[in-house]
C-alpha cells in the first residue's frame, strides 16, 4: 500500500481544479492507497460552507468531503497559516481537518511515499 498526500492549493471559485482533486482523492482511496489530504493556500476556502448558486458555474462539491469517512480517508489536514491569513477560524470548517504548522507539514511530507499537488 502506498502512502500518498494530495496537496490542495487552489480556490474553489476560479476553476474545476478542486472538484478534479476530490475525484482523484476518492479514486486513489478506492484502490487501496492510504490517502492523506492537505488544504493549503486558497484551498482552505473549499472547507467553508457552500450553497448552489445559479450564477456560479461550478457545483458546490465541498459537500462531498463527507465521503472521506466512507473511503477511510481520516488524515485530513489544513494549514494553520493559510487559515490565519484568510481570517478563517477552525470552527467554520465543514469537515474535521486537523490544523498543522509549516513544520508539521514538512514532517508529514517526509513520511509519505508521494505528494501530489493540485
Amino acid at each position: 500500500m502506498c502512502n500518498l498526500l494530495v496537496l490542495l492549493r487552489y480556490s474553489p471559485f476560479n476553476n474545476a481544479q478542486g472538484r478534479e482533486a476530490l475525484d482523484l482523492i476518492l479514486a486513489l482511496a478506492a484502490v487501496d492507497h492510504n490517502v492523506s489530504v492537505l488544504f493549503s493556500g486558497d484551498a482552505v476556502f473549499q472547507l467553508l460552507p457552500t450553497k448552489d448558486q445559479p450564477d456560479f458555474a461550478l457545483k458546490a462539491y465541498p459537500r462531498s468531503f463527507k465521503l472521506f469517512e466512507l473511503y477511510d480517508i481520516d488524515q485530513v489536514y489544513v494549514c494553520e497559516q493559510s487559515l490565519r491569513e484568510r481570517g478563517i477560524k477552525q470552527n467554520q470548517l465543514v469537515t474535521a481537518a486537523r490544523p498543522v504548522s509549516a513544520n508539521d507539514i514538512t514532517v508529514l511530507m517526509a513520511e509519505l511515499h508521494q505528494v501530489i499537488s493540485s
